[in-house]
């Protein structure tokens, strides 16, 4: 009898297998188990997951201890809680697509930003906050999701679609844009509710704030006026609700000092918290960034709050900003009280001269870039401030930039402080290089020492050898630098490079993507021009979009 005209029997269960990754799994689909990465996520350009799960047991009533969610979590990477949701009645509901968003976030996305183990970061701590404030989750799904959206649409040439992405699938209610929407809509809530002069909850305002910088910094508009914005507000609150940060520092040892400010709350205890050891330290980082948009003609006022606060009568604001890192210190340690791996803890103690290095740096960054808008006569009056900064700079880490100068191509980063001095030191060449840019032809003389070759050549070396050992997510963090290269050198090879390396990071951040079609349109023939490039001031596309790296 033919098949087709045999009575309809049974169909027999296909067995989906127990070792395939937990994509498939979570979907119920068969997964070929082919490890790193299935056929089916490769094709689907998904998030192939192989990472053993905790198993819990769902007929109990009984919540787990508080180790056990925490191990749960940090398994599953979700949150034990979900957060309300403002504008549903019901809780808020993560899709697989959030929940994508959230790993990626908290391994990926805090490995690329930075080198620290990210299950004891700063963007653990975020998480850990988001899981009780709907506005930090919010903000956290609008970046992850955003990242993993652009990196898909990605091509091979690390060109972005023209083609937004609209939506996550029909099983997802909220795109990055509209989680992004309501960080911001909660966040102005919340501000705009203390303007009766009640107390802010500084914790996950900042929190969001600094999310929200990141997420401009990568994917902003060619205005880059959501990253100007948000500067200008962070500084806005550090001015009215940061004053008492220098009396602080100086009277009070961190010990006292919470991690987070409910720590306290929920402890009882009624005196004036202060600012938390979570939101010193991220003031350290949105300065950070504050400094980076400078450099392209934004910002400058958060830096500028700081100082004011910090330093006022300093003619530099290196010595606030180290004061800021150095009473943040024990953050880390304090989070994670006995269980902080002692691993973790050395590691903290050998990279912390490293990490306040790169804050001395951006602040010198910072303070060269307010010179772009002086006149000559200005440039003059500045031009000692700035002397003397290097100066500091230079008796205080002179030995690191020698171990930096020493480091051979043979030495792997798997010593984080090695990838650590491939990813600063550069930063403190580039600025002379920027230094130089600024007042060259313009009659003014200074006593640092501005070797364009020998910075050109130390961040060229210091490039390739990250890019060896750690591949392109290693260069990101020196594209500024490299940036700087592009323009100053008169070597056509090292042109050749950098544009190639642009190119793949383009896969990373729609700024990086502006920036590599702003040196393909100032470097003529696609890099070959051999020499070097004068762009003004602020670099600016031809198309009049502007950028940030």
């Amino acid at each position: 009898m033919d098949r087709a005209n045999s009575p309809a029997g049974p169909r027999p269960k296909t067995r989906r297998s127990k070792n395939g990754c937990y994509t498939c799994r979570i979907k119920k689909v068969k997964c070929d188990e082919l490890r790193p990465r299935c056929e089916r996520c490769v094709r689907l350009r998904r998030l192939c997951d192989y990472e053993p799960k905790m198993k819990h047991n769902d007929s109990s009533k009984t919540l787990p201890t508080w180790a056990q969610r925490a191990a749960l979590t940090r398994a599953l990477a979700l949150p034990t809680r979900l957060p309300e949701f403002p504008s549903s009645a019901c809780s808020l509901d993560l899709t697989s697509a959030d929940h994508e968003a959230i790993r990626y976030f908290r391994t990926t996305f805090a490995r690329i930003q930075h080198t620290k183990n990210p299950d004891y970061s700063l963007f653990s701590i975020i998480f850990t906050l988001a899981e009780d404030e709907p506005m930090v989750m919010h903000a956290l799904l609008a970046l992850g999701g955003n990242e993993i959206e652009f990196r898909r649409n990605s091509n091979a040439d690390g060109i972005a679609s023209l083609t937004p992405a609209t939506g996550q699938g029909r099983h997802s209610k909220w795109t990055p844009v509209q989680h992004y929407s309501a960080a911001l809509g909660l966040l102005a809530d919340v501000i705009g509710a203390a303007d009766d002069g009640r107390q802010l909850e500084l914790d996950p305002i900042f929190a969001v704030l600094y999310l929200m910088l990141v997420y401009e910094q990568k994917y902003g508009d060619g205005s880059c006026s959501g990253l100007s914005n948000h500067l200008a507000g962070a500084a806005l609150i550090v001015k009215h609700r940061c004053q008492k940060l220098s009396d602080q520092i100086s009277k009070r040892g961190w010990q006292g000092t919470p991690v987070l400010t409910r720590t306290k709350q929920l402890q009882g205890q009624t005196d004036e918290p202060g600012l938390s050891l979570f939101v010193i330290r991220l003031l350290v980082w949105i300065a950070l960034c504050d400094s980076t948009a400078a450099t392209f003609g934004l910002g400058g006022q958060f830096n500028s709050e700081i100082k004011a606060i910090m330093g006022p009568n300093d003619t530099s604001s290196i010595p606030g900003f180290e004061a800021l890192h150095r009473y943040s210190n024990s953050l880390y340690r304090s989070m994670w009280g006995g269980s902080y791996p002692q691993v973790e803890l050395l590691d903290d103690v050998e990279n912390r001269d490293i990490f306040a290095f790169l804050c001395a740096c951006m602040q010198l960054r910072a303070m060269i870039a307010a010179l772009a808008s002086l006149d000559v006569n200005e440039l003059r009056q500045r031009i000692p401030a700035i002397e003397a900064a290097f100066e500091q700079i230079d008796k205080r880490y002179g030995e690191l930039l020698e171990v930096a100068s020493n480091i051979s191509l043979s030495t792997d980063s798997s010593h984080r402080l090695v990838a650590n001095i491939r990813a600063f030191v550069p930063l403190y060449h580039a600025s002379k290089l920027e230094l130089l840019r600024l007042i060259r032809g313009k009659g003014i003389a200074t006593s640092i020492e501005i070797v364009p070759k020998a910075h050109i050549s130390a961040i060229i070396d210091l490039a390739i050898q990250a890019d060896k050992h750690q591949g392109i997510e290693a260069v990101i963090r020196v594209a500024w630098p490299l940036f700087m290269v592009a323009l100053e050198t008169n070597d056509e090879v090292h042109q050749r490079w950098i544009l190639s390396r642009f190119q793949m990071m383009s896969r990373y951040s729609k700024n990086l993507e502006r920036a590599h079609r702003f040196l393909k349109e100032v470097l003529p023939l696609g890099g070959v021009s051999g020499e070097r490039i004068w762009v003004g001031e602020n670099p600016r596309l031809l198309n009049g979009e502007i950028f940030v790296i």
